[in-house]
C-alpha cells in the first residue's frame, strides 16, 4: 500500500523519500498544492507524511489541513518540521518564534520513548532547521509533547488517541542519528488510533515527561534548588552524556564500532557466575568492594584515592567484584577510573579476577557501550529512574554486549519489575536514592521475593561484619560495601571480616 508524501517545496523532501523507501515504504510524492483530496483518496494511502518546508504553517499549506481533517483517525500521519507545525496549529495550538534560530545546527533531544521514539536512545544528536516552534503555552489538550531540547523547545508532538505524530527536527538529515529507526517505527503503525497499535503508546511506560520551556540560562544541576537528589543527579548526567555524544569520534556508533567491529574492548567475564562462584553454594557470600571518592550524603570520603591502587588491594583481599563509581559531579569518579581498575586486575595474580562493575546512573545505551569499551563486566541499572520500556531495552543492549547488569531495586514494586523483565542479578539498595536515608531492613523485606536462580546482593549501609551477618539467613549471595571499605586502613582485613561473618574466609 502507498505512503503519500506531501511536499511543501522543500529540498529535504528527496532525503525524506529516500529514508522512507529504505525503511520499506512504497512512496508517492506530490506537491501539496498540485493534488486534490479526492486524488489522495483514490490512492487509498496506508499512511501519510507531511514534509518540511519554508515559512509559517498557515502560509501556502496546500491541501495539508484538508488531509489532516479527513485522515485523522483513519491512517497513521507523520509530520516533519513544517509538517509537525501544521499538526500543532490544526489541533488549536500556536506556532511562534522558538526563541532561537537554528539552521543546520546539531543538538540533542530528550523524548518519552513512545510512538516513533520506541526503542530509541535518549539524548541523541538531531539536526535542526527552524526559527519557529510549537508554543507550549498553547498545547492543545488532545496533544502531548513527545520530545524536547535541553532548554525545553518543543521537538515533537503526538495526538493522545490518534496515530498522528510529528517532529520538529530533520530525522532524514545525515547528521541526525536514529532517523531510519524512527521511520520504521512509523511504518509499523496500522490504522488511525493508538488503541489499534498495542505497545506503541503506553502512558505508564513513558520514559520522560516534558518539563516546560526554560530559555533562560540554567545553573548547573549541582547548584539547582529544589528536586530530590536523584532527580538533580539525573539532570546533570543527561547534560554530561549529551555533550559526550557530540565529541567527534566518540558517538554511540563510534563506540559500537570499536567494540563490535574492531574488538578493542577487553573480554568480559560472566558477572552473575562470578558472584555465584564466590558464594560457593551458600557457604559464603561474595563481597563487592566499591571505589567511591565522595557521595551526596557524606561529601568527600577519600578525594585523593587512586582507583588502580584500590583495585589492586581489593583484588588481593579476594573480593568477587569491584564497583567503580564513574559519576563525576557528586561522586568524583570517571570512566578513566573504570579503565584503570580493569587494567590492574587483569595483571593481578589473584585468579579468577574480580568482575568490574560500572556503578553509574545509566539511562542511555551510550553509557553501556562506554562501559564495555573501558573493560566493564557489568553495569548498574536503577529501576527507580527508568521506565519499564527503558529497563527492558537497556537490559537487552547490555546483554548484547556480553554484560549481565546489576538491577537495583528499593521497593516491592521495583522488585516485581526487575524479576518480570528477567534480571539475573538484583541488588536491593538499602539507601533511598530520593532521600539518601539508609534502612538495612530493606533487603530483609524483599529477599523472600527472589527466586533461587537469581543472584541477590545487599547494597548500601553495610559498615561492619555485624551488618553483613544480618543477611546470612536471607539467601543473600553478596554484599556491596563502599564508604566503610574506603575509610578502612586495613582493607584486606576488613574484607576478610565481612567474608568471615558468613562463616567463610575467601
Amino acid at each position: 500500500m502507498t505512503t503519500v508524501l506531501l511536499d511543501a517545496y522543500d529540498s529535504f523532501t528527496f532525503n525524506l523519500y529516500q529514508y522512507l523507501r529504505k525503511a520499506g515504504a512504497d512512496v508517492q510524492v506530490f506537491r501539496n498544492d498540485k493534488i486534490t483530496l479526492d486524488e489522495v483518496k483514490a490512492l487509498s494511502p496506508r499512511n501519510i507524511v507531511l514534509s518540511p518546508g519554508p515559512g509559517h504553517p498557515r502560509e501556502d499549506p496546500g491541501i495539508c489541513y484538508e488531509v489532516l481533517a479527513h485522515y485523522q483517525g483513519k491512517v497513521p500521519i507523520l509530520g516533519v518540521c513544517l509538517g509537525q507545525q501544521m499538526m500543532y496549529e490544526h489541533y488549536g495550538g500556536t506556532v511562534a518564534y522558538a526563541g532561537e534560530i537554528q539552521h543546520g545546527k546539531t543538538g540533542t533531544i530528550t523524548h518519552d520513548a513512545q510512538g516513533v521514539y520506541r526503542a530509541i536512545d535518549q539524548l541523541f544528536p538531531v539536526t535542526r532547521y527552524h526559527s519557529l516552534a510549537a508554543d507550549p503555552a498553547t498545547l492543545p489538550d488532545c496533544l502531548e509533547v513527545n520530545s524536547w531540547t535541553p532548554n525545553g523547545v518543543v521537538m515533537g508532538v503526538r495526538h493522545k488517541t490518534l496515530t498522528v505524530e510529528g517532529v520538529q527536527f530533520h530525522p532524514e538529515s545525515i547528521l541526525s542519528e536514529n532517523g531510519l529507526a524512527m521511520f520504521r517505527n512509523f511504518l509499523q503503525l496500522e490504522g488511525g488510533t493508538w488503541a489499534q497499535n498495542p505497545g506503541a503508546r503506553d502512558p505508564d511506560s513513558m520514559a520522560n515527561h516534558y518539563p516546560g520551556l526554560q530559555l533562560q540560562r540554567k545553573k548547573p544541576a549541582a547548584a539547582e534548588e529544589g528536586g530530590d537528589i536523584l532527580t538533580r543527579i539525573f539532570r546533570q548526567r543527561q547534560r554530561d552524556v549529551a555533550q559526550q555524544k557530540l565529541v567527534p569520534g566518540r558517538t554511540l556508533a563510534d563506540l559500537e564500532r570499536l567494540v563490535n567491529d574492531l574488538r578493542v574492548a577487553p573480554d568480559p567475564i560472566d558477572f552473575a557466575q562470578r558472584l555465584r562462584a564466590a558464594a560457593d553454594g551458600g557457604k559464603r557470600v561474595a563481597v563487592l568492594g566499591e571505589i567511591k571518592r565522595a557521595s551526596p550524603s557524606k561529601g568527600d570520603i577519600c578525594i585523593a584515592a587512586n582507583a588502580a591502587e584500590l583495585g589492586a588491594r581489593y583484588a588481593r583481599a579476594g573480593v568477587a567484584a569491584i564497583s567503580v563509581l564513574t559519576e563525576p559531579t557528586w561522586f568524583k569518579g570517571s570512566v578513566d577510573d573504570l579503565r584503570d581498575v580493569r587494567q590492574v586486575v587483569d595483571k593481578a595474580q589473584q585468579q579468577p579476577r574480580p568482575a568490574v562493575l560500572r556503578k553509574e546512573f545509566v539511562f542511555d545505551k551510550y553509557q553501556i557501550a562506554e562501559a564495555r569499551l573501558a573493560g566493564a563486566d557489568s553495569v548498574l541499572l536503577i529501576v527507580k529512574m527508568l521506565s519499564k520500556a527503558q529497563l527492558r531495552s537497556l537490559l537487552a543492549y547490555s546483554r548484547a554486549l556480553r554484560m549481565e547488569p546489576l538491577v537495583e531495586v528499593n521497593s516491592a514494586d521495583e522488585m516485581r519489575v526487575a524479576l518480570e523483565l528477567g534480571a539475573a542479578v538484583v541488588g536491593v539498595n538499602n539507601r533511598n536514592l530520593r532521600t539518601f536515608d539508609v534502612d538495612i531492613a530493606t533487603t530483609a523485606q524483599l529477599a523472600d521475593a527472589v527466586p533461587p536462580d537469581v543472584v541477590l546482593v545487599a547494597l548500601s549501609g553495610i559498615a561492619a561484619p555485624a551488618d553483613a551477618a544480618t543477611y546470612a539467613g536471607l539467601g543473600v549471595s553478596g554484599v556491596l560495601v563502599g564508604e566503610a571499605l574506603m575509610r578502612a586502613d586495613d582493607k584486606e582485613a576488613f574484607v576478610a571480616g565481612l567474608q568471615g561473618a558468613f562463616g567463610g574466609s575467601g
